[in-house]
């Protein structure tokens, strides 16, 4: 217990003379995390993201049935707030597509208003750029289908009806046909009044300053890694084998240097802390899950999320344990950050993932943390620490066997 405590008091001596250093790159670190967090706000609160889909018109869209049918969607039906068809030439339109001003293209082919009337099927052509897999055109694909499931089925429904009637003997079935889709027409126009329209942040889900606030916290501290280097990366690996021939072991080395870089990422995140509540008050930015509560309430969420910070130290200590010199271990970490803060929604919202990637990216040590976060700011939800602490145990004894390893070759 002697040599433990020696060693700990040499390793919090050597974590003191670098805090100057640190919390000046942390300072940095946060400022910048910060303000990407607040442009990224910014950018939601002028309504970028609930702009119309645009989607041009090419082909034979001037004047008759097609034309006169797209002004009449232009000014009644209520998709005009969510989709914009606008008649373009089609070179114009394809050069617009490959800038990105555009989602797609919709081919009109001569002659289909006509066609569609004796009932010949000419199909429409809708072009995407290739690979297109963001959220317009995915929500422009899906109508593409949908719509042409109804023209079809609206055809299908007209024409049996007139041979019906014809074959009854009725003098004038295309009237009939006639007056079918008018009420089909009529019904479609008139299908806003079937729904309201609501949007707000669903159940169990967090706003997005609250989103916001998890998401860049987690990141800035796996990046904090990387600005940490200076501590990790000059520890002497001979000095660890004459510790352990002078009797202390791996796992006494291990808790000593871990502890002395968790208070250095602690102090670390005190500074950031206070520098985001000036940034908040400064701009007039405000979480509603942390609306209403005192200094008290913000100190039991920030305590609540102590586990997280554990977790992910343990992590960065295990990923400098395994690197082999300081360029290593910053790549390591960086590449760490990244693609566990991607799959964890650090940078974008999970819940536009594929199903199995969701999942994969719960079980992450950074989808834990987030998931342990998310559940301090939800009322009423479960605490969710449980994976947290299992991942800081999976970690420390890593590090202590990869240490013992080391020590012993």
């Amino acid at each position: 217990m002697k040599k433990l405590l020696s060693y700990a008091a040499l390793q919090l001596r050597r974590a003191a003379r670098l805090l100057p250093r640190m919390l000046a790159v942390t300072l940095l670190l946060a400022v910048l995390t910060a303000l990407a967090g607040l442009l990224f706000s910014r950018l939601r609160d002028d309504g970028a993201d609930r702009e119309p889909v645009r989607v041009a018109l090419s082909g034979a869209v001037d004047g008759g049935m097609v034309g006169e049918a797209l002004e009449l969607l232009k000014s009644m039906d209520s998709s005009r707030f969510s989709l914009s068809l606008e008649p373009m030439e089609e070179a114009a339109a394809e050069r617009a597509l490959r800038a990105g001003t555009i989602d797609g293209l919709l081919l009109v082919p001569e002659g289909f208003a006509e066609a569609m009337m004796i009932g010949e099927h000419r199909p429409m052509t809708y072009v995407t750029l290739s690979g297109g897999a963001d959220l317009g055109a995915q929500l422009v694909r899906e109508l593409a289908e949908t719509v042409s499931s109804l023209v079809l089925e609206t055809e299908n429904a007209v024409y049996g009806a007139q041979d019906y009637a014809a074959a009854q003997g009725e003098a004038d079935p295309w009237s009939l046909g006639d007056r079918l889709v008018f009420r089909y027409a009529l019904r479609i126009l008139d299908r806003g009044r079937l729904y309201t329209l609501d949007t707000e942040a669903g159940r169990g889900m967090l706003s997005l300053p609250g989103s916001l606030l998890c998401g860049l916290s987690l990141l800035f501290v796996m990046l904090w890694a990387v600005g940490g280097a200076p501590f990790y990366t000059r520890r002497s690996r001979e000095l660890g084998r004459v510790l352990q021939a002078d009797g202390l072991g791996a796992a006494a080395q291990v808790l000593a240097e871990y502890l002395s870089s968790l208070l250095l990422m602690l102090c670390g995140l005190l500074a950031a802390g206070l520098l985001a509540g000036l940034l908040l008050g400064r701009f007039g930015l405000s979480v509603p899950e942390l609306e209403g509560k005192d200094a008290g309430g913000v100190l039991r969420f920030a305590l609540g999320a102590l586990p997280t910070a554990l977790m992910l130290c343990a992590l960065q200590f295990l990923l400098y344990e395994l690197a082999d010199g300081a360029v290593a271990g910053v790549l390591l970490q960086f590449l760490n950050a990244v693609c566990q803060g991607y799959l964890a929604g650090c940078f974008y919202p999970n819940g536009f993932f594929p199903e199995g990637l969701r999942r994969f990216g719960a079980w992450l040590p950074a989808g834990a943390g987030m998931a342990q976060m998310r559940a301090l700011l939800l009322p009423g939800e479960p605490s969710a620490a449980g994976p947290v602490w299992l991942w800081l145990a999976l970690f420390l004894t890593l590090s202590v066997l990869f240490r013992f390893r080391r020590n012993r070759s």
